[in-house]
């Protein structure tokens, strides 16, 4: 990862309650925080026109147990959902931060809804990207179907995985797959090319048998009966080309939770943070503007550059 990429930011660490060490990154000093909860395999560079526009905004993401600058736990089941929150919880308490607005972005809305589930006092605001509220399987493509075969894809991953890293580490953040991917329609055309390239990269470095433990362990999380609950501002943003999670998905979350905001990016993907960047920060301005104190304009520049 180039440093260069996010100006200001610092690579901490921080050893947890079971001994497990993980990675987090910090940048800006004034005002309230916001916590970025990334998707599975991606990396804080997936942010960052969100950074850009937060500027000197205290701002924290960490790595998931096992992935980039966070070791894999002791106990292989110790990866779930709600060990990434009780993670960013200790992180939160080291750093002296009392509350947050939450930014979740594919499993980072799992854990955004998680963190509301079990420290509802902490969390003042959710921006919910391209996610889903749990059993993540069942979203993929709107078909149950095509969600019951991925166990069973999971664990020929595992039983591969040394071939599956090869594969990876000559592939991913190749502008050939990039290319491959717009043409399949994964991606829109609008991605940023380098951004995604850098974010896919950091595949170079997965453990895939960690990385399929936590897949499988996001499958298990399922926190839908939080949605009705919650009475802080919500926004949900998702594009009408999203596989992963369809628009179905975002609409039922929508529905559920009263007074939330929902945006459908035309030409959106699931990867709408770095092919949509300026809608994603003006979404989070207005989910900051209805914070009471934490109102914030972007930094100087910050939407042109988004855009």
């Amino acid at each position: 990862m180039r440093a260069a990429v996010i100006p200001g930011i610092q690579q901490r660490h921080l050893v947890m309650r079971d001994g497990t060490r993980i990675g987090y990154q910090v940048t800006g000093t004034r005002g309230p925080c916001v916590a970025l909860a990334n998707g599975l395999g991606g990396t804080y560079l997936a942010f960052r026109y969100l950074y850009a526009a937060l500027g000197d905004y205290r701002t924290i993401c960490w790595d998931y147990r096992g992935l980039y600058s966070s070791d894999a736990p002791a106990n292989p089941r110790a990866n779930t959902v709600a060990d990434q929150v009780d993670d960013l919880v200790e992180i939160l308490d080291h750093e002296g931060i009392p509350e947050v607005v939450m930014v979740g972005w594919s499993m980072g809305v799992q854990v955004c809804f998680e963190m509301i589930r079990r420290h509802r006092a902490r969390v003042r605001g959710v921006l919910a990207i391209n996610g889903t509220s749990g059993r993540a399987f069942r979203t993929v493509m709107g078909s149950r179907l095509i969600g019951q075969t991925i166990p069973t894809l999971l664990r020929l991953v595992r039983a591969q995985a040394g071939l599956v890293g090869r594969v990876t580490r000559l592939a991913a953040g190749s502008r050939l797959l990039i290319a491959a991917m717009v043409r399949a329609g994964l991606v829109s055309n609008t991605i940023d090319r380098e951004v995604f390239r850098e974010v896919a990269a950091g595949f170079q470095t997965v453990d895939w048998t960690i990385y399929s433990h936590l897949l499988t362990r996001l499958d298990e999380h399922d926190a839908e009966e939080v949605l009705p609950t919650i009475d802080v501002p919500v926004a949900i943003v998702t594009g009408d080309g999203d596989l992963m999670t369809p628009p179905a998905t975002a609409e039922r979350m929508h529905r559920q939770i009263a007074g939330s905001r929902l945006v459908v990016i035309e030409g959106g993907t699931h990867y709408t943070p770095v092919e949509y960047p300026a809608i994603l920060v003006d979404e989070l301005q207005r989910l900051l503007e209805r914070v009471p104190g934490w109102a914030r304009r972007a930094s100087p520049g910050a939407e042109a550059s988004a855009s």
